[in-house]
């Protein structure tokens, strides 16, 4: 996740890493699945979850949180294996064409295997385990959430043509400022959400800042299209916004159809961002 151009060993380390990470966390997560459908006493633990449908709404979920659960698990690990495959697919075309915009979208893509973490806290949550390490790893969730979202960003200004010297001290810096957002979230240890997430303490800050970040990575898009009239800008600028949709969906979605949908925007998204890569190649 840094500009494998300036340092070649370093950035292939880094992104061995990251991708044996995400490949860990999807193999936890599809276990998870696998304990939650073989043992039905472990979904009982969290029956009648409240369902965060979308900002500061809560109601009671549809269907029994229990059964959501699967599901959710099922859909971070395929969302972690997609964009592990675009993350692989991204770095063989930054091999032979540098761009300062692609190790940050790789960024994003990694920043999804986060969400099978999703996987733990249920575990925890059903077998009534430390509440401590559940928040933590609520955290981690959000860590993932903000470094995502920073990662667009940066991309979208790299296509404005904002030139910074050193892209892999950014990289690392956009890493801190996530990790150092997700520690400081204030979270309410009383309500798990059927998200398999812990609630929020102070949620008009942490999603006001969730918009922004959201509204300014597809503005830069946007923008960059605008600035330079193009397929491959265009296509960069579809996919951001797709992508931002996905991880919406990805995020808050309980039921098969929009998890579903959000794995479709997700694929599509890359697929667009990966071959405005390769135009640039021409």
């Amino acid at each position: 996740m840094i500009q494998w151009a300036m340092r070649p060993s370093a950035g292939s380390l880094a992104f061995f890493i990251s991708s044996l990470l995400v490949l860990v966390l999807a193999a936890g997560a599809v276990a998870g699945l696998a304990v939650f459908l073989a043992f039905p006493v472990t979904r009982d633990g969290l029956g009648a979850l409240v369902d965060n449908a979308w900002w500061f709404i809560y109601r009671p979920a549809a269907d029994a949180a229990a059964d959501a659960a699967p599901w959710r698990m099922g859909g971070a690990a395929a969302g972690a294996l997609l964009a592990l495959l675009g993350a692989v697919r991204a770095r063989a075309i930054y091999r032979r064409t540098p761009s300062p915009m692609i190790p940050f979208v790789v960024m994003f893509l990694l920043s999804l295997g986060l969400e099978c973490v999703r996987a733990a806290t249920a575990l925890l949550a059903a077998a009534e385990g430390s509440v401590s390490l559940s928040v933590f790893l609520t955290r981690v969730i959000y860590w993932g959430r903000f470094a995502g979202l920073l990662g667009l960003l940066v991309a979208g200004l790299y296509g404005l043509e904002l030139k910074y010297a050193r892209a892999a001290v950014l990289g690392g810096v956009v890493l801190v400022v996530a990790f150092a957002m997700a520690a400081y979230i204030p979270v309410d240890r009383t309500v798990f959400l059927a998200q398999l997430t812990w609630k929020l303490g102070d949620e008009q800050s942490v999603w006001f800042l969730n918009l922004a970040l959201a509204a300014l990575a597809v503005l830069t898009g946007v923008v960059s299209a605008l600035a330079h009239p193009g397929r491959r800008t265009a296509m960069f600028a579809a996919g951001v916004a797709l992508f931002i949709i996905a991880r919406e969906a990805e995020f808050f979605a309980l039921a098969p159809l929009p998890l579903a949908g959000g794995l479709v925007a997700q694929a599509v998204g890359t697929v667009l961002c990966l071959r405005s890569f390769s135009a640039a190649e021409n």
